[in-house]
């Protein structure tokens, strides 16, 4: 199985972690996995799509991705998850992605980037701890 990860084109100078772990995952699961950021045709056809997302303020990028990536593989289930996918999973539902997840990808949360897929960075990133102690109504920590 041949899963297709993608970065939707917006700015950020950080590596998608999600996706990251996902790739990981998948290829413990015997899978092989791609990773392509904004609108661009993969190396082999997927056999499934995972779509990240970073602030609901982002998510113009995210739909015009998925509307791509549609129109290219029309039969290939797209997967939607990320932070604005669980900030706002109804809006998120109308841009057409197949499924929509909220949360953590939990099969995925304790698995160690694959940092192979962007061999461009030359650091690692890792969180110390999940959460806050406080919560601020203003605050997406504790909703996610």
């Amino acid at each position: 199985m041949h899963i297709l990860l993608i970065e939707p084109d917006y700015y950020t100078r950080y590596p998608p972690l999600g996706l990251l772990k996902l790739s990981t995952y998948f290829k413990s699961q015997g899978g092989t996995t791609e990773l392509v950021r904004g609108k661009r045709y993969p190396s082999k056809e997927p056999d499934e799509i995972y779509v990240t997302s970073l602030f609901s303020w982002a998510w113009k990028p995210v739909w015009e991705a998925i509307h791509y990536y549609k129109s290219q593989f029309p039969d290939t289930p797209i997967n939607l998850g990320g932070v604005y996918a669980s900030l706002l999973p109804e809006h998120a539902r109308l841009s057409g992605a197949t499924n929509v997840h909220v949360g953590l990808h939990h099969e995925a949360e304790h698995c160690i980037p694959d940092y192979d897929l962007v061999p461009e960075w030359d650091t690692s990133l890792l969180f110390a701890s999940r959460g806050c102690v406080r919560k601020c109504g203003y605050c997406s920590v504790p909703k996610l």
